[in-house]
């Protein structure tokens, strides 16, 4: 079985996970939607779990590649407040580019290993470290900023969004900025 077929069940299986969750998904849907039969999915994959674990593990490999270019981004940027906004723009495009992913990671946190968003929050905490504060755990300000992010896409991908996103992006980096005394 070619690579071009693992990923594309990989990637209708991400769509099918995240629209509804693990209990929900059924392999014949994922199956249909990737263009294979169930057979083939279960050939490759074995079981639905194995199939599960397997998008988290490439889509962590993804994301956390992304995270670790976000965060060598600012060397040519010297103003902590214009690193800070830069930071929080990329990680809204990149949520936003990887919903299917975190609504996975955040509505089936019990299935997908704490590893991962806690390695993700470890790495962007890390990072947070280097803006100059001492009101806040940087680890804190690391599910403080995701967690926004999260919601605020969320928002923008319901029908009744009330919020527009580069509005509230923008008034959390000038509320945060402040507070972390950049």
């Amino acid at each position: 079985m070619s690579n071009g077929t693992e990923q594309k069940i990989l990637e209708a299986a991400l769509k099918v996970f995240s629209e509804k969750g693990y209990t929900g998904a059924r392999t014949r849907i994922i199956a249909e939607r990737s263009g294979f039969t169930e057979m083939t999915l279960f050939r490759k994959f074995e079981t639905k779990e194995n199939l599960f674990n397997q998008v988290l593990t490439v889509n962590q490999q993804k994301i956390m590649e992304k995270v670790n270019s976000l965060v060598s981004l600012d060397d040519e940027i010297t103003d902590p407040k214009a690193q800070f906004k830069v930071l929080i723009f990329n990680l809204a495009d990149l949520i936003d580019e990887n919903f299917d992913y975190v609504n996975i990671i955040i509505y089936e946190r019990d299935r997908a290993s704490k590893s991962i968003t806690e390695l993700f929050i470890s790495h962007l905490g890390d990072y947070l470290k280097k803006f100059p504060q001492d009101k806040i755990d940087s680890n804190v300000l690391a599910y403080m900023i995701l967690s926004f992010l999260y919601f605020i896409i969320l928002n923008k991908e319901s029908k009744d969004a009330i919020l527009n996103m580069d509005e509230a992006v923008g008034e959390f980096i000038t509320y945060h900025s402040n507070s972390l005394e950049l």
